[in-house]
């Protein structure tokens, strides 16, 4: 990945952490906006034009690597 792309990483990790943060402190249950979020990820990449194939692959390699870890701590809403 070159630089710049890897900025947008950080970026995205920066603007995803605050949305988790704000989602926990609404009370939003938590398989919604988990729910919410892959479903925005996947139009995103459906509209890019990514395959199918490619998509659940990606998925099931998600599903693999966070069964594999241990679960970090969840941030919670500053006060």
């Amino acid at each position: 990945m070159n630089d710049e792309t890897n900025q947008d990483f950080e970026k995205s990790d920066i603007i995803l952490a605050n949305t988790l943060e704000q989602f926990q402190a609404q009370g939003v249950n938590q398989y919604v906006y988990g729910m919410a979020m892959v479903e925005i990820g996947l139009l995103a990449l459906v509209k890019l034009g990514e395959e199918e194939e490619t998509l659940v692959e990606t998925v099931r390699q998600f599903i693999d690597k966070s069964q594999n870890q241990v679960a970090p701590p969840m941030p919670s809403p500053r006060l």
